[in-house]
């Protein structure tokens, strides 16, 4: 919009600069001076705008600027320095929320003093996913903060399109399809058995890196359920590296690769950079989209052929053949692009969650074995030698319910996500005009004392027996998110996460490794930058096996 008023602003000048030369002392303008006139102004002019926009608007006329927020701002990065620096992702959304807890907004400049508006109530959150849940749509850096490991599809659909391809798989999610599912869980989960016990090389107990593990066993798992097929069959032949190691290059960037992502963020400056720590995320990303590519038109070409069951499977369909037989009905209106986007949606935000969730749980039982043990006796007391657990059975375990979302309300996945107002809309009574991009932040409900009580901190299961006000409606924890763009796939990562746990704690005992014992209660240090909440180079656990 601004430059399109500049070169209008500019078009302009240069006639009525034409006109008056001409009128005043006769002479005339060449199409050339023209031309050169045209963009001297057009320079002029987008100066002027950038200037007013950058140093002047956000602090002397901006109906946003009496909200709340930090002043410590950089004359221009506003407060990029201080988030590279801060030692979680989340660092200084918790100290603003604690200092503003009563605003519904928290605001903050980010890269040219752009205006940023942290959402800081139950109120505002539930205006902003459910009731207006419509007038806002993804922010344009968002593509380029996670389009690159997670895709398009169904994340950055909006308005009537992300409507229509909800429709499209939700039944792809359905509580029966979840149950088919058990299986393929239960095999994972002891194939995951199986690679710990020989980490530990025959070993009565050890420390194990245990991040790793659960990263490959969730993601074998997703494999099944979106592809129909094991990940470790697919291969990249060009960059020799299979799906696990393509998602490790993209998620756990070394520091040099993680500045180049967090600048590129505020300036596209991927293309541009050519170092190895760019060009390895921009293979291991590409490495993704091609064996995708590949899997998607090997299951056209199956679905097409007679041979239905070897493309759809006996017992159910995975995410793959449901989006290739629609789009087979819908005459090719699914392009392969699409189907790509949504795969890769499900196996990189799938994965991600259930492995972060397993990690973090495994720090909780070393370091309470009060709640490690009620959970084993309460999984010996109800599945006993139960092979394979059933839906039912599973759901029936009260205490580990509650562990669940315990931990899902206290290590949320994603520390944030973005909106940006599609239209002018009013939310709490704040006027946010068109364009306004809001910071959405999990931890910012699930750990706050106003919804959560003095001890949101702490990990206590037991507060989910008994919850009142704030934190019994839905909007008191947003680690799925809520409204009509709730994660999707939330069913399906809870009960992965279940039965996998159930596995670990029927074969092994957790326990503080050296690591941990050297953090004398110290929780381990994150990622930062990152998209997702992960312990820095992995998390080292002390497993003792059952016998």
């Amino acid at each position: 919009m601004d430059f399109r008023i500049c070169i209008c602003v500019s078009l302009v000048e240069t006639l009525l600069v034409s006109t008056w030369t001409k009128t005043h002392d006769g002479s005339s303008f060449l199409a050339k001076d023209r031309v050169l006139l045209f963009f001297g102004l057009l320079g002029l002019q987008w100066g002027f705008m950038k200037t007013y926009r950058v140093f002047i608007y956000p602090f002397f006329f901006s109906p946003l600027r009496n909200i709340p927020g930090p002043k410590n701002n950089h004359f221009f990065l506003g407060q990029l320095v201080h988030q590279y620096r801060a030692t979680t992702p989340i660092e200084l959304y918790m100290r603003w929320t604690s200092t503003w807890p009563d605003s519904p907004f928290i605001r903050h400049l980010s890269f040219a003093n752009n205006e940023m508006l942290l959402i800081n109530t139950v109120e505002a959150h539930k205006q902003i996913l459910q009731t207006k849940c419509y007038d806002f749509v993804k922010p344009q850096f968002l593509m380029r903060l996670l389009g690159e490991i997670v895709g398009t599809g169904l994340l950055f659909a909006e308005q009537q399109d992300h409507k229509k391809q909800r429709r499209m798989i939700l039944s792809v999610f359905s509580v029966p399809n979840m149950k088919k599912l058990l299986p393929v869980f239960q095999e994972k989960a002891e194939e995951m058995t199986q690679f710990i016990n020989r980490r530990m090389k025959g070993a009565a107990e050890g420390d194990v890196e245990v991040q790793s593990i659960y990263t490959k066993a969730t993601l074998d798992s997703i494999g099944v359920a979106a592809l129909g097929v094991e990940l470790e069959n697919l291969r990249s032949e060009e960059l020799k590296m299979d799906f696990l190691q393509c998602y490790i290059r993209m998620l756990a960037q070394p520091p040099l690769s993680a500045l180049i992502s967090f600048i590129n963020v505020h300036i596209p400056i991927r293309k541009f950079i050519p170092m190895e720590a760019n060009w390895g995320f921009v293979r291991a990303s590409k490495g993704v989209r091609s064996m995708l590519t590949q899997c998607i038109e090997e299951r056209i070409r199956d679905v097409k052929s007679a041979d239905k069951e070897k493309a759809a499977g006996a017992d159910s369909r995975d995410l793959l053949t449901y989006m290739v037989e629609e789009r087979e009905a819908c005459a090719g209106e699914l392009k392969i692009e699409d189907i790509r986007g949504h795969l890769l949606n499900f196996l990189s935000a799938g994965h991600e969650t259930t492995s972060g969730s397993l990690t973090w749980a495994s720090y909780v039982l070393a370091t309470r074995w009060d709640v490690q043990e009620k959970l084993r006796t309460e999984i010996e007391e109800n599945l006993g030698t139960m092979t394979i657990p059933d839906y039912a059975s599973i759901e029936r375990l009260h205490y580990l319910n509650n562990f669940q979302r315990e931990v899902a309300r206290l290590y949320s996945p994603a520390p944030a996500t973005y909106r940006e107002a599609a239209t002018d809309v009013v939310i709490c009574g704040q006027l946010l005009p068109k364009g306004t991009q809001l910071v959405l932040s999990p931890p910012v409900s699930n750990l706050s004392t106003r919804i959560w009580g003095e001890d949101a901190l702490e990990f206590r299961p037991e507060r989910w027996d008994v919850l009142g006000g704030d934190a019994a409606t839905p909007y008191g924890m947003e680690t799925f998110g809520n409204g009509p763009r709730i994660c999707i796939g939330k069913a399906y990562s809870v009960l992965a996460f279940k039965v996998m746990m159930i596995e670990l704690l029927k074969n092994f005992r957790f326990s503080k490794s050296a690591d941990l014992v050297a953090l004398d209660g110290r929780m381990p240090a994150v990622q930062n930058p990152a998209v997702t909440w992960r312990p820095r180079g992995g998390l080292m656990i002390r497993i003792e096996k059952l016998t």
